[in-house]
């Protein structure tokens, strides 16, 4: 259960969410000029703004520096705007997060917390994170992070990097690759200061299906 309890948080804390790259240079990476930033980000922003629910499958690892292996975890993730996310972990454990406005809920098979976001500041950070890495709102939050953007041969991806003190006491950068069609998140990266590293792979994405307001429900 300790191990559970420590993997949750620490990969909540983004994502989200949603993969994050490790902050140096990566072969095969172009950094792209001024005004080609701004028509990515203006193609990023249309599919965001297009977008008003989501549903995937999702993949995570996570490298610590201290364990030779990697662990492993698969769940399903619902959004609807503006601000419901369920991040629900099925294998190897149970573990659901719940976002729901200003609302927090955190439930295992063996206990349950509701949290209340606006009384947390590191909390209210993270969900900020989770939620801009979903819909890419942290690429338009110049006063949370720097943002650099670069070109694959099949992808685009977009490095933020926290300006904020309690963002950049846990995070060296976060990255979060698109399809080459600029309209989804296909994978999100976080890397820690402690050199941890945490990556989440997002499969059979359904945009703006219909989710119950249920499955965001909080008691």
């Amino acid at each position: 259960m300790k191990t559970t309890s420590y993997l949750v948080p620490r990969t909540l804390y983004l994502v989200l969410m949603l993969n994050l790259f490790v902050a140096t240079h990566v072969v095969g990476q172009t950094p792209l000029t001024a005004s080609q930033q701004q028509g990515v980000m203006e193609k990023i922003d249309r599919a965001a703004q297009s977008m008003s629910s989501m549903q995937c499958d999702f993949i995570q690892t996570k490298r610590m520096k201290l364990l030779s292996k990697e662990m492993e975890s698969r769940g399903v993730m619902y959004f609807k705007k503006p601000d419901c996310l369920r991040w629900q972990y099925t294998a190897p454990y149970d573990y659901t997060f719940i976002l729901n406005g200003d609302k927090v809920s955190l439930a295992s098979a063996k206990s349950k917390q509701k949290i209340d976001v606006q009384r947390n500041k590191i909390l209210r950070q993270i969900t900020t994170i989770i939620l801009g890495c979903i819909t890419a709102g942290g690429l338009n939050s110049p006063s949370d992070f720097r943002v650099e953007l670069y070109k694959t041969p099949t992808a685009y991806s977009a490095k933020l990097y926290p300006k904020k003190k309690e963002l950049k006491q846990i995070y060296d950068v976060i990255e979060i690759t698109f399809n080459d069609a600029l309209s989804m998140v296909s994978r999100v990266v976080m890397t820690e200061k402690s050199g941890d590293v945490t990556t989440v792979k997002l499969l059979n994405v359904k945009t703006n299906p219909a989710i119950d307001d249920r499955t965001f429900h909080i008691d």
